[in-house]
């Protein structure tokens, strides 16, 4: 069986489970094909090059949170009591994770630019500091908060990658010269579709940077 059936079964069984009512077959490959990031579930079925049956080498799932609610919305003659997009996703999450389905990551978020700031970059502050160690060992600085002051999200084909602009503050040791307490850094994260359009690769993060002297002054 098929992982977009086993999602909507699951969904329609819930249902019932929950309300005593029916959710309809069709109505239920919808949401679930939105769910992975398709206008209709007649696209995802016409998925070749990155077919569901993929999704267990997925290591980040990204669902289409915009995308589910649009079509719960848009679709005719959908039981009222439904759900909204955060609850049908949540558990269409559980149920992936817990079918063996799909065992990595979820981002689950409405706002990927801020998921990508607080709940990527923060976290893996290390990798970035990693990256800057040339630059860090440049300055006279102890380096301890990592700023990201943009996120620019670029879709393609193929996947996304998130880049993040910011910079990577410090202390200086007074017992030193100066040479900087800022660095200026650059950071790509690429995320490569592995399967429907919200699984994807472990994500391959690429850093550059830079001593930020630009509000420095001659004394």
């Amino acid at each position: 069986m098929s992982i977009q059936k086993q999602c909507a079964d699951h969904l329609r069984i819930h249902y019932t489970a929950a309300t005593d009512g029916r959710l309809s077959s069709g109505h239920a490959h919808e949401l679930v094909a939105a769910f992975f990031g398709y206008p209709t579930a007649a696209a995802l079925q016409a998925e070749w090059k990155y077919p569901l049956d993929e999704l267990p080498k997925a290591e980040v799932l990204i669902p289409d949170l915009a995308k589910l609610e649009a079509r719960r919305l848009g679709i005719a003659g959908l039981p009222v009591d439904l759900a909204n997009a955060d609850a049908i996703a949540t558990l269409l999450e559980e149920f992936l994770a817990s079918s063996g389905s799909f065992t990595g990551d979820v981002w689950h978020t409405w706002d990927l630019k801020e998921y990508v700031d607080t709940d990527f970059m923060q976290p893996n502050a290390n990798i970035i500091e990693d990256a800057l160690s040339g630059e860090i060992g440049l300055t006279n600085a102890f380096f301890d908060e990592l700023y990201v002051e943009d996120v620019e999200i670029v879709r393609h084909a193929d996947g996304m990658t998130a880049i993040a602009t910011g910079s990577l503050n410090g202390d200086s040791d007074p017992d030193r010269a100066f040479h900087g307490d800022k660095i200026a850094f650059n950071t790509h994260i690429s995320l490569d579709l592995v399967a429907g359009r919200i699984g994807f690769a472990k994500p391959e993060v690429t850093t550059d940077g830079a001593v930020d002297d630009s509000q420095y002054y001659e004394d």
